[in-house]
């Protein structure tokens, strides 16, 4: 799935995870801003920073920061390439199992912040109804994890 982005502005590469509990859930994060009524689900993971040797390192690291969580990345489930807030976005999308995650060891400028709001882990269901009644960002993903839902319920 591929979408275009603006040639004039810097790419930024982003990993995501799909994050596949044992319980038949992928979890998600669930984010509430202020001063915005809707709350809103984001694949966990964030941007590749320079320090990164590479996608999956990005991966990991932005995981242990959002959940404070270990996985086992499966393989690379689909790439995304959009505008948002005035940037090319790369975003790579990981199926992975979530091993562990322990909140307490969750760290990042995202967390000491409070005028960013609050980022919720939350499991949903493995099912259409229950990724349908969820606001996900980016419809994008929704639908690959509806095309999907077979597969990732096999893994």
């Amino acid at each position: 799935m591929l979408q275009t982005a603006s040639e004039e502005l810097p790419l930024n590469k982003r990993v995501r995870a799909i994050l596949l509990t044992d319980e038949n859930e992928v979890m998600f994060i669930k984010r509430i801003k202020p001063n915005n009524d809707a709350p809103y689900w984001v694949a966990p993971g964030g941007g590749v920073e320079e320090d990164d040797s590479n996608l999956l390192d990005a991966l990991h690291r932005e995981l242990e920061e959002e959940l404070g969580a270990t996985v086992d990345v499966i393989k690379h489930g689909f790439m995304l390439r959009h505008q948002k807030a005035n940037k090319n976005l790369e975003e790579h999308f990981f199926i992975c199992r979530l091993v562990n995650y322990d909140l307490s060891q969750r760290n990042g400028p995202e967390f000491d912040d409070p005028a960013r709001g609050e980022y919720i882990p939350h499991a949903v269901a493995l099912t259409t109804d229950a990724i349908d009644n969820i606001n996900i960002k980016t419809t994008q993903l929704r639908d690959w994890l509806i095309d999907n839902l077979p597969q990732l319920r096999r893994i």
